[in-house]
């Protein structure tokens, strides 16, 4: 007998499949944007290591995909990811008849590849922790995946009429930023899967418990002082153990995704001609986002890793500010220098503190 399965894989990414509903650019545009990213990669190697000051990893392996292969991936990782939560509830789950067993996990598995096919519409890059084969802890060895999806890239520069080759340079700094934070610095890796783990270890999917923390939920959306990003589901059905770690998760993922744009814009702003039009194109889209979309996004989660973005963008932006780039670098430097959240909205707090 197997292990127990929250998600079906195939049933998702058949979903995944129809809802990415992959455009085809043409194979002359797919060349030419393999042919920049063959120039831009190794650059942006040399470009975040100035930065960042971030001892350069080996080089990195990348790949061009699609938008249903950038899914699939995602649905690799996310099943690998909730094997621990379906052993934990195994026994729940066996006691449903099987019919309903099926249906619940069909009905996930469906709702799993919904979500991946609509983010894949959007991403444009991506460094993937979970699928390189490497310990968890993090060793010597590289241990990421590199995607470009291809024709997302594509589409954007046609539609906003980008510089290719700057788009491609732009885009390849973000991403090698997030690579050279995994696989540059020793314990971030080990960090990151260790509140992962803390966090599958807290999933209680006990029908009363849930009952509860709605209620709870229902009465923190009621407080208007709980922060904004604490205004999401995912944040208002948790229980307080929870939201502990998810708070030391946030502050990760914060610094983890706004210093990849502090990155991404310090190098545009040297080398990229057309930087400053890419930005503000992506600024006044961002800004002219219907309510409808900006509903979705929040149901979703995605509004909270825009909130990460501003957050942890602004403390990179205020700590450059007051002490330079070698202030900025101090983030990776060793773990109990890591800012918490509260630092995270106070910069100068973490400033005298590491400093």
């Amino acid at each position: 007998m197997g292990s127990p399965k929250l998600i079906e894989p195939f049933i998702a990414r058949r979903v995944a499949r129809r809802v990415a509903g992959d455009p085809h650019p043409g194979s002359y545009l797919m060349d030419r944007l393999a042919r920049d990213l063959e120039a831009a990669v190794p650059r942006a190697e040399h470009l975040v290591a100035e930065i960042t000051r971030i001892s350069p990893p080996p080089p990195v392996d990348w790949k061009i995909i699609d938008r249903a292969e950038w899914a699939e991936s995602n649905i690799r990782s996310m099943h690998s990811m909730l094997a621990e939560v379906a052993d934990k509830v195994s026994h729940r789950l066996d006691k449903a008849p099987l019919p309903v067993r099926l249906a619940q996990r069909t009905l996930l598995s469906a709702e799993v590849g919904a979500l991946l096919g609509y983010v894949s519409r959007r991403v444009l890059g991506q460094y993937d922790l979970l699928l390189g084969g490497g310990a968890p802890e993090g060793d010597s060895k590289d241990d990421g995946v590199l995607y470009f999806v291809g024709p997302n890239m594509v589409e954007t520069e046609r539609q906003l009429g980008f510089v290719p080759e700057d788009f491609a340079l732009w885009v390849a700094v973000h991403e090698i930023t997030h690579r050279f934070q995994f696989a540059g610095v020793p314990w971030l890796r080990a960090r990151f899967f260790s509140l992962m783990r803390d966090y599958l270890d807290t999933v209680n999917l006990d029908a009363r418990k849930l009952t509860e923390r709605f209620k709870e939920g229902a009465a923190r959306l009621r407080d208007r002082s709980i922060p904004s990003e604490e205004r999401n589901p995912i944040y208002l059905l948790s229980s307080p153990e929870q939201r502990e770690i998810m708070n030391q998760i946030q502050a990760l993922m914060s610094v983890v995704e706004g210093h990849g744009n502090f990155v991404m814009d310090a190098v545009g702003e040297d080398v990229i001609p057309s930087f400053r039009r890419m930005r503000h194109v992506f600024e006044g889209r961002r800004k002219q986002t219907s309510l409808a979309q900006r509903a979705v996004n929040h149901v979703l989660g995605l509004e909270m890793k825009l909130r990460q973005y501003e957050i942890g963008r602004t403390f990179c932006d205020q700590v450059a500010a007051q002490g330079g780039l070698d202030s900025v670098a101090r983030i990776f430097v060793r773990e109990e220098a890591f800012p918490t959240m509260a630092e995270l909205r106070a910069p100068g707090d973490w400033l005298r503190r590491v400093a």
